[in-house]
């Protein structure tokens, strides 16, 4: 039960962290004009989404494999 709620802890602070760097580059790209906001900010999203889905993936894949040896 230990190691399932750890994982569950790093899963929900992996959100959270990914969460809060979102928040910041996109506060951080609002603060430029319109012309250099492509220059600056290219892809936001993708960078977002390539960045953590190693991280969750892995997380999810420990949390799957300690349910299954029960």
């Amino acid at each position: 039960m230990k190691k399932e709620r750890f994982l569950l802890w790093m899963l929900a602070s992996i959100f959270t962290y990914q969460a809060g760097i979102f928040a910041f580059g996109l506060y951080k790209c609002s603060q430029f004009d319109a012309s250099t906001i492509k220059q600056v900010c290219p892809e936001i999203g993708k960078r977002y989404d390539n960045t953590f889905n190693v991280a969750i993936a892995t997380v999810l894949a420990l949390l799957t494999g300690s349910a299954l040896k029960e």
